[in-house]
C-alpha cells in the first residue's frame, strides 16, 4: 500500500490510528444523539455515514494486509 500512495509505514500506521480514534468518536456521537432524542431519520442517516466510514477503513486495512 505504501508504494502505491507513496506513504511511509509510519504515516500509514498514524492514519489508521487516527481512523480508529474517529471510529470511537463516531460511536460516542451516535450514543449522544440517541440520548438527546435526535429524530430517527437523522440517526439513520448518521448510521449510514458511520457504516460507510467503517467499510472504507476496513477496505484499507485489508489492502494493507494483502500488500504485506
Amino acid at each position: 500500500m505504501a508504494t502505491v500512495v507513496r506513504l511511509s509505514q509510519e504515516q500509514i500506521d498514524q492514519l489508521l490510528d487516527e481512523a480508529d480514534n474517529m471510529e470511537k468518536a463516531l460511536k460516542n456521537l451516535h450514543e449522544e444523539l440517541v440520548e438527546v432524542g435526535t429524530p430517527r431519520d437523522t440517526i439513520s442517516r448518521f448510521s449510514r455515514v458511520h457504516d460507510r466510514f467503517t467499510s472504507i477503513v476496513a477496505f484499507l486495512r485489508r489492502q494493507r494486509e494483502l500488500g504485506a
